[in-house]
């Protein structure tokens, strides 16, 4: 049974998870960049390189990121708010609730195969 071990794997995410939403906002890959990311920094600070861990930090990464990147999204969707004052389909509240319950279930997936695919890559 795989536990989080907060002194090992609660840094490693945050850090990660930052990564996750600021490249997430961008781009997909920004997940998988940040779970391995995770992965990294965990495995450095004395975790062990496996895929049960690795992909659980970067589960939590992703989770990390994708409220992020959620927060970000909405920024600047706010930003571009005039451009779409037309469209009356256009509901505020609601993308900002789709985007993060979206944000942290992919999030959550794709970080934890970042961290899986770190694992592989390292073990080649």
């Amino acid at each position: 049974m795989v536990t989080f071990d907060k002194e090992k794997m609660l840094n490693p995410s945050i850090i990660g998870g930052i990564v996750n939403g600021v490249l997430g906002t961008f781009c997909c890959l920004g997940y998988i960049v940040g779970g391995a990311v995770a992965s990294h920094l965990y495995v450095n600070a004395g975790g062990s390189l496996d895929y049960e861990n690795c992909g659980l930090v970067g589960a939590v990464s992703g989770v990390i990121g994708g409220i992020i990147a959620a927060i970000l999204n909405f920024f600047i969707m706010t930003s571009f708010m005039p451009m779409f004052v037309g469209h009356q389909s256009f509901a505020m509240g609601s993308s900002l609730a789709i985007g993060l319950v979206s944000g942290v279930i992919f999030g959550a997936i794709l970080g934890a195969i970042g961290g899986i695919l770190y694992v592989v890559i390292k073990n080649r």
